[in-house]
C-alpha cells in the first residue's frame, strides 16, 4: 500500500538521465545569502519536485476528517518553530495572523508535512546534508549537500524501492484454525482467525494478500509486552483499535498487557507482508497480538 504526499503529485518530475556523482544540480531562484533550514528545504523541493514520502494522515489508513483535525491540533506547535512558520507563510503568501481559517490551517499543516517528511536534512559545517527519494515504486534515493546560500551538490544517486511498506515482518506467526503460519506463507483462500464486531474470535477466509519491497535502510518498530509477546511491523501498522504501533510508548497497554519496550530495529528481509481476512473488522492475530489489516476493503 503506497501513500504519497499530495503536494508532490502536483509538480513536474525531474529528469534523471544525468551523471550521478558530484553533479551540480540547478538551484531554485531566491535571495543570495544564508537561508534558514526551511527555506533551503523549499529549494530542495523545487529542484526535486517528484518527492516520494508516506503521509501519516493517509498511510496506512485514511480516516475521514483526520487530516483537518491534526492540522488544527498541531498549528500551535508549527507556529512555535519560528523559522519554519515564516518559511511556510512566505510560500503560501499568508500574513502572520493570530488566527487562520480551517482551509488555511490545513494548507499550513500540509506544508509542514512536506518540509519534515519529504526530505531529510542534517546540519553539517557547510550547510546541510540531505536525502530525498523521487519517483514511485522503482525510483531514486538521492544524497547531497545544500549550502546556506542554496547551492546543491549531489553525491550519490541510486535505485530505490519507493513504497510505504506493508506491514508485518517476514516470519510473523499468524493464528489459524490449523495452527500458526508465517505471514509470507498466507495465500488467498486460506482460513485464519479473525474477530467479529463484538471481539469474538471467528474463522475467516483470506480474500487478499500483498507484499511490498523495502529499502535496505528500512527500520521496523518492535514492541515487547509484559506477558512475553512481541511484534515487529511497520510503525504505521494499526492495532485492532486503529492506533499505529509506532505511537505506543513504554508503560502503555496493548492488547491487555503492558508495553515493556519499544525499539526501532533494522529489517534484513527484502519485503514486508499483509493480508485481508473476510468479515466485518479486517482483524487477525499476529504473534499473539490482535492487529488490523492495512489492505483496502475494511
Amino acid at each position: 500500500m503506497t501513500t504519497r504526499g499530495r503536494a508532490g503529485l502536483l509538480l513536474v518530475s525531474v529528469a534523471v538521465g544525468l551523471c550521478a556523482c558530484e553533479r551540480q544540480s540547478p538551484t531554485a531562484p531566491g535571495p543570495v545569502g544564508a537561508l534558514s533550514q526551511f527555506q533551503l528545504g523549499y529549494r530542495l523541493l523545487a529542484v526535486y519536485p517528484d518527492c516520494f514520502w508516506c503521509d501519516p494522515d493517509f498511510y496506512p489508513i485514511a480516516r475521514e476528517g483526520q487530516e483537518q483535525q491534526n492540522a488544527i491540533n498541531q498549528l500551535g506547535a508549527i507556529r512555535a518553530v519560528a523559522a519554519e512558520f515564516s518559511a511556510i507563510l512566505e510560500q503560501l503568501k499568508l500574513a502572520d495572523r493570530a488566527t487562520y481559517s480551517d482551509a488555511e490551517t490545513l494548507s499550513i499543516y500540509r506544508e509542514h508535512k512536506k518540509l519534515t517528511g519529504a526530505i531529510q536534512m542534517t546540519p553539517v559545517s557547510n550547510g546541510f546534508d540531505f536525502v530525498v527519494r523521487t519517483g514511485q515504486s522503482q525510483g531514486l534515493r538521492i544524497e547531497g549537500t545544500i549550502t546556506p546560500a542554496g547551492k546543491i551538490t549531489e553525491r550519490n544517486r541510486q535505485t530505490s524501492f519507493n513504497t510505504c511498506p506493508i506491514c508485518l515482518a517476514k516470519g510473523t506467526r499468524i493464528a489459524t484454525p490449523d495452527g500458526e503460519v508465517p505471514v509470507e506463507a498466507i495465500v488467498r483462500g486460506m482460513t485464519v482467525w479473525s474477530a467479529d464486531q463484538s471481539g469474538h474470535r471467528v474463522a475467516a477466509r483470506v480474500i487478499d494478500t500483498a507484499s511490498t519491497p523495502v529499502p535496505a535502510s528500512f527500520r521496523m518498530v518492535r514492541l515487547t509486552l509484559s506477558d512475553g509477546r512481541a511484534i515487529a511491523a511497520s510503525p504505521g501498522h494499526p492495532t485492532s483499535g486503529w492506533r499505529p504501533l509506532g505511537d505506543y510508548r513504554k508503560g502503555e497497554t496493548l492488547d491487555g498487557a503492558l508495553v515493556t519496550s519499544v525499539e526501532r530495529v533494522p529489517y534484513p528481509a527484502a519485503a514486508t507482508y499483509d493480508f485481508l481476512p473476510s468479515g466485518p473488522t479486517g482483524q487477525y492475530c499476529a504473534n499473539g497480538v490482535w492487529l488490523k489489516s492495512t489492505l483496502p476493503g475494511r
